[in-house]
């Protein structure tokens, strides 16, 4: 027999019939409310509006690093790539039609 495990409101409970979990789901809504009511008494109206949530900043500051990071990565193994190919094309010619447009 497999026992599943479920959490509501930060409580660990194990499976349960269809009717112990409707009422769970009453009581959550019930808890939410009467915060909501709490908090329109201090704030007005606006205060039946949940909070908004919070940034992960640790997250956000490790993901723009490591995306930053990676990108100078590539570039330089790009840069490496292009400077040590031997398929580089290095026609002055071409350099020198183009400055030859640019002046007429």
């Amino acid at each position: 027999m497999e026992i599943r495990l479920f959490s509501v409101n930060n409580k660990i409970f194990k499976a349960m019939d269809e009717e112990t979990l409707n009422r769970l789901a009453a009581e959550a809504l019930i808890e939410e409310a009467k915060v909501g009511a709490r908090r329109a008494e201090i704030m007005g109206p606006s205060g039946w509006v949940k909070p908004k949530e919070t940034i992960n900043k640790r997250f956000l500051r490790s993901t723009l690093r490591n995306a930053i990071l990676s990108n100078r990565h590539r570039q330089r193994s790009k840069e490496k790539h292009f400077e040590t190919s031997p398929h580089k094309d290095s026609s002055p010619k071409i350099d020198e039609k183009i400055k030859n447009k640019r002046k007429d």
